[in-house]
């Protein structure tokens, strides 16, 4: 019984931390990255008119 609990708790914390990574979520880091691309391609490119 013990370790289903901890297989549940370790499938429970890998599903968790992969949302966080590269989930829809706005806070997620796959979001967060994409912004960052975006404002830099931004200023990148303002600075070359």
């Amino acid at each position: 019984m013990k370790n289903l609990v901890i297989i549940i708790g370790t499938i429970m914390l890998g599903v968790y931390v992969f949302d966080m990574m590269v989930g829809d979520d706005e806070s997620s880091m796959k979001q967060v990255s994409k912004r960052a691309m975006e404002k830099t391609i931004e200023i990148y490119n303002s600075q070359e008119d």
